[in-house]
């Protein structure tokens, strides 16, 4: 794919990055976990089967940071103790790509999951497009004066449909969305080009976050299908960066 970069540095400034992380039977390790877990899940939609594991600021915090940080002090520990390991490779391998130390965010919640059972509205583009500015709902008090130019989502999927998942990355930036109405954003939207990125199973994509993108959506889902992910952000503060969800 000629928009990502098999990188072991990286900056938000350069295109999408996706690097291998984790091997067959590794996922199949962690999926088995995220399943056991089945009764911590969070359905976040009534109509159809959306779920996270974990706290997630884009939804939590938007509600109430108070609510966030309570849901985050009780679904850390459980996602420290089951997926601990995970966590450490995604870290690590953050650190490699960035280029500086990465810690946990200390007032938010670790990386979770977003959990997506088979269901035929996941053929529509349901999804919002949007960027990632999570970061204006979190407690950066103690980590350094946050750089918000700075930022990076990050995406390792677990298990996909057979004919796959991605995300959809339109030629819009955050600067030139801002202070648009619905409509005019809308807009903005149909007339930018969109570039679509396969996820693969193992691999984790590296994105500046700043760029307008979207879930998209599957095709011909089966029954028994389903896509799970390990969802994050992350923002330099002073010489090091802080990762959350």
């Amino acid at each position: 794919m000629n928009a990502q970069v098999a990188a072991q540095r990286w900056t938000p400034s350069e295109p999408m990055a996706q690097v291998e992380l984790l091997d067959a039977p590794e996922c199949a390790h962690a999926l088995q976990a995220v399943d056991a877990l089945r009764e911590r899940w969070t359905r976040r939609n009534a109509a159809f089967p959306f779920f996270t594991l974990g706290a997630a600021s884009y939804i939590d915090a938007a509600l109430s940071r108070h609510g966030y940080r309570e849901r985050a002090r009780s679904d850390n520990p459980l996602l420290a103790a089951h997926f601990g390991w995970l966590l450490e490779r995604v870290r690590a391998k953050l650190a490699a790509l960035l280029g500086a130390p990465v810690e946990w965010q200390p007032h938010a919640a670790l990386p979770g999951f977003h959990i997506y059972l088979a269901h035929k509205i996941f053929e529509q583009p349901i999804a919002s497009v949007h960027c990632d500015s999570q970061y204006e709902l979190i407690d950066w008090s103690g980590c350094g004066a946050p750089d918000f130019g700075e930022v990076a989502s990050f995406t390792l999927a677990l298990a996909l449909p057979r004919k796959g998942g991605g995300l959809n990355v339109f030629d819009l930036h955050r600067a030139q969305a801002q202070g648009l109405d619905n409509a005019a954003f809308a807009r903005r939207v149909r007339e930018s080009a969109m570039t679509y990125h396969p996820y693969r199973v193992g691999a984790m994509v590296l994105h500046s976050g700043h760029q307008m993108h979207q879930a998209a959506p599957g095709r011909d889902i089966l029954p028994d299908e389903r896509r799970i992910t390990l969802q994050g952000h992350c923002l330099r503060a002073g010489d090091r960066w802080y990762a959350y969800w």
